[in-house]
């Protein structure tokens, strides 16, 4: 038998219409309908109604729509990969000389060759692809969208070219917003995600045939951006206020940085730890970029004007913790020195002003990857000369998110075309 529908009662769909209002920043009408409907105005403003109503046309998926992905499997991953980090294992962690550890700009370092990607998958969400992420031993990525849904696939079949192995295994729905980020718990069984539903949602992947979130974590604000800490004990998270969250996944606490003074005076872009745990690195609408200490929540760098006063789109560190990487909608990606501030290397001939697009280094540091919002194409470059070297073509909107394997050659790209595409190096070249 089908459950009863509920309906709201009449005050509160009319105190949800006046706060709506106000959130879209129309206060003399929802002052006028609170005058003729004798409903208090006493709520803050709030956007509930709108998340109310994409859920209702967007979430309430039946089995049968869940079907419709093509390419979905039910797959196994129980018990497989389970690892947990102590302290003193993630601060022993050794970087071989081939990631970037001491670039100096006044050497002529000989040009990298021009790498030969070529597409090797292609998945599709029911609108814009909004952001990938890998997990930390590669084999699995995920993919969020507008449409509110993630997608969780298996590196090794997508890489396989054939006709069998479908590679998305599962496809995961419980916000009622734009998925913005995600983060891989590093027992590699959970999977955080954030949206503009300003809710924190922790998935149990290693289940077949959950789809629903086991855990969410409420903001007041949209959700940016979110990490989980090399230990999985906390994750940052940034959102559309100044100051940086900082949850207690376990007892479900939020905690903020104990000095207001040091907040970024705007929206949050990027949050990202570094490869120990020991800092982490943030953006901002505001145009800067702040590096802070992990144990206490000290702000101990802040870049101002980072990108020639335009908005800081990402940021994230080099795996030895010595760099960041930047983009920003003065069209460049930058390379600053952690310690210093100092920027050491300006990557320029990508368009990227209107747009929030991500930077990242592939694998071995070797090249940094960024897009084009005028051609919707990919752009590469040496990350130790800046050298433009190719562009990859194929998306037909907006890339908005770039995501390299931690472990080997292949990266993930997703954008206003609902696509996301799975790229990696030619046979020959690999």
């Amino acid at each position: 038998m089908m459950e009863e529908q509920q309906s709201l009662d009449r005050e509160d769909v009319l105190s949800l219409i006046t706060s709506q209002l106000r959130y879209y920043g129309y206060t003399e009408i929802a002052q006028t309908l609170t005058e003729e409907s004798n409903i208090p105005m006493d709520q803050s403003a709030s956007s509930e109604l709108s998340d109310l109503l994409y859920s209702a046309t967007y979430s309430s998926k039946d089995e049968d729509d869940d079907e419709e992905e093509e390419d979905e499997e039910e797959y196994d991953i129980s018990g497989i990969d389970e690892i947990s980090y102590s302290d003193d294992e993630i601060q022993s962690e050794d970087f071989p000389s081939k990631y970037l550890t001491d670039i100096d700009p006044e050497t002529n370092y000989e040009p990298k060759q021009t790498p030969n990607y070529n597409l090797w998958y292609i998945t599709t969400h029911r609108a814009a692809a909004t952001c990938v992420r890998f997990k930390k031993d590669g084999k699995f990525a995920a993919t969020g969208s507008a449409d509110s849904s993630l997608k969780v696939l298996d590196t090794s079949k997508m890489k396989s070219h054939s006709d069998e192995d479908r590679p998305v295994i599962r496809t995961l729905y419980d916000h009622t917003g734009r998925v913005n980020d995600l983060s891989f718990h590093p027992n590699g069984l959970t999977l955080a995600s954030c949206s503009d539903d300003r809710n924190i949602k922790l998935f149990d992947i290693a289940t077949q045939g959950i789809k629903r979130s086991f855990r969410f974590l409420r903001d007041k604000y949209p959700v940016r951006s979110i990490d989980f800490h090399p230990t999985g004990e906390y994750m940052l998270a940034g959102t559309d206020h100044e100051a940086i969250r900082f949850w207690d996944v376990q007892n479900i606490k939020c905690y903020v940085p104990p000095n207001s003074q040091s907040n970024h005076r705007s929206s949050i872009t990027k949050v990202r730890w570094n490869s120990n745990g020991g800092k982490f690195v943030s953006s901002s609408l505001d145009g800067s970029i702040k590096v802070w200490e992990g144990e206490n929540g000290d702000c101990i760098q802040t870049i101002e004007n980072a990108h020639s006063g335009q908005a800081v789109s990402s940021v994230e560190f080099s795996k030895s913790g010595a760099y960041v990487l930047s983009s920003g909608c003065d069209s460049t990606s930058k390379l600053w020195d952690a310690n210093s501030g100092k920027c050491i290397i300006t990557y320029e001939g990508a368009v990227h002003r209107n747009n929030h697009v991500q930077s990242t280094f592939l694998c071995e540091e070797d090249y940094v990857i960024s897009s084009d919002e005028s051609d919707n194409s990919i752009i590469c470059w040496d990350s130790r000369t800046g050298k433009l070297l190719t562009r990859w073509t194929g998306h037909t909107g907006i890339v908005r998110y770039v995501a390299a394997s931690p472990t080997e050659s292949g990266f993930m790209s997703c954008g206003d075309d609902f696509r996301v595409r799975y790229w990696n190096l030619d046979p020959a070249q690999s």
